[in-house]
């Protein structure tokens, strides 16, 4: 059975003090982003907490490698759980399902040993994970990653994400390339350029001049056309095809200075 810590305390497993939830409005605002780690290996769960916990900006209610005490650290409503996709001491599809049903709002990442297994990662992502990052990422790099999944974006590995479009590439989707632009209206091309861009759906909104609510309505239609799941999917294809934002056109929006792989982090937010 894995070891769980609450609140930096390995002997508890009660839930977080009451003054965490009572606090008011305006501390409740400022609250760290909690975070559970499901992870097969006692060393790296522990490495991952302490490097969260030592910027104090995040807080690590819990951690293990059991697939029972994994879903009961998830009644305590965590922001974001950080899932060993390759485990094999639990099923991590199976539960990053549950984990869904239960707690919808919770950002899941998936940790992999390497990014050989796009499958399986595309299975994650369509049960709507939130990034993918490879277990050898650099530690300052890897607190990047889960900042940006706090803020609502979603975490990126460059090698997995060629990776992912290699899978998507060889899929059942190459005949859509031919004649995108006569699948999609002018506008939903639009928005398939910007996902690739990995804007969110309130920059997309201001880069389009169009409300946030046209916008979701354009992902669906698109994600439906293109038969994809989900916004990272067809991000992901669409960027490797360069249907995306030229980089005089992000550096307007302030967002030249990252690379498509970091921006894409940020698309999955809004679903």
């Amino acid at each position: 059975m894995g070891i769980v810590f609450f609140n930096s305390d390995p002997q508890s497993l009660i839930n977080p003090q009451p003054s965490s939830v009572s606090s008011g409005k305006n501390k409740m605002d400022k609250r760290k982003p909690s975070i559970v780690l499901i992870d097969d290996y006692p060393l790296f769960r522990k490495a991952m907490a302490d490097v969260l916990s030592a910027g104090n900006e995040f807080q690590v209610v819990g951690q293990t490698a059991d697939e029972k005490i994994a879903l009961s650290l998830i009644g305590l409503k965590p922001d974001i759980v950080l899932i060993d996709l390759d485990a094999t001491r639990f099923h991590a599809l199976n539960l990053l399902r549950e984990i869904k049903y239960r707690h919808p709002n919770c950002r899941a990442v998936m940790i992999m040993n390497s990014a050989q297994n796009s499958t399986g990662l595309m299975q994650a992502i369509r049960l709507d994970a939130s990034g993918y990052l490879l277990r050898s990422i650099p530690i300052d790099e890897f607190v990047d990653q889960i900042r940006v999944v706090a803020s609502g974006g979603m975490a990126t590995s460059e090698k997995i994400t060629s990776a992912l479009a290699e899978h998507l590439r060889t899929g059942s989707l190459q005949q859509t390339e031919s004649n995108i632009t006569q699948i999609l209206t002018r506008r939903e091309f639009d928005v398939l350029c910007c996902l690739a861009s990995g804007l969110s759906n309130r920059e997309i909104a201001s880069y389009l001049a169009i409300t946030d609510g046209t916008v979701k309505v354009h992902v669906k239609h698109l994600l439906k056309k293109l038969k994809f799941r989900s916004r990272v999917e067809a991000a992901v294809w669409a960027s490797e095809r360069g249907y995306k934002l030229s980089t005089e056109k992000l550096e307007k929006m302030g967002l030249g200075e990252l690379g498509t792989d970091q921006r894409l982090r940020a698309g999955s937010a809004d679903e």
